[in-house]
């Protein structure tokens, strides 16, 4: 007789569950039309496939790397600096991933208090773990935070200035953020990597 796995009733469908019918309790109080919030947004709108294409890629980027970092933090192979970093490293692209998806800092928070916040979080990583990133190689980081800083400027301040030529300056921004978090998942993949293969208990 093949036993029901409880683990898998408790780690994956209970909580998928509670997920699935609190979100359609919270649509349905704000008279949302149930069916469109299960629906793909694109075949809701009726929208060809390439609308929104480069922002979900982002944000699957952005998963990517919250789920390998968070994967290899509970490896009994690292110690315990490494598993802090990642454990970081995971959280923070997570809360990355979440506002992007949501929408967060452009319809919530707002960007200035996200991006201090993002700031704050990038400054203690540097700081608390700098003799490990140094170890790890902090180019990728450095270079990934430089195009996602671009991305911030050219939305913030050159959008502003040259508000007549705003579907061009999108188009960098949007460039320079995506290279970002393309770099942000290959330092987080070779900081897992070296983690695992270096930093041992």
């Amino acid at each position: 007789m093949i036993k029901f796995p409880i683990k898998l009733f408790y780690i994956s469908i209970l909580p998928s569950a509670i997920l699935y019918i609190v979100t359609l309790y919270i649509s349905n109080i704000y008279n949302i039309k149930l069916s469109l919030v299960v629906r793909d947004l694109a075949q809701t709108c009726g929208y060809p496939i390439g609308v929104g294409m480069i922002s979900n890629i982002g944000i699957l980027l952005w998963g990517a790397a919250a789920s390998i970092c968070l994967f290899t933090t509970f490896s009994q192979e690292i110690n315990s600096d490494s598993s802090k970093l990642l454990l970081l490293g995971g959280v923070f692209s997570g809360l990355l991933c979440i506002d992007d998806f949501f929408l967060l800092h452009d319809r919530y928070l707002g960007p200035d208090f996200l991006n201090l916040t993002y700031l704050s979080i990038s400054i203690f990583l540097f700081v608390r773990f700098r003799k490990i990133l140094k170890r790890i190689g902090l180019f990728n980081l450095v270079i990934s935070i430089l195009f996602l800083g671009l991305s911030i400027f050219f939305d913030g301040v050159i959008q502003q200035i040259f508000n007549q030529s705003y579907d061009l300056t999108q188009l960098i921004e949007e460039g320079f953020k995506f290279l970002g978090i393309a770099c942000w998942l290959n330092f987080w993949c070779k900081a897992s990597y070296y983690s695992l293969k270096f930093c041992k208990s």
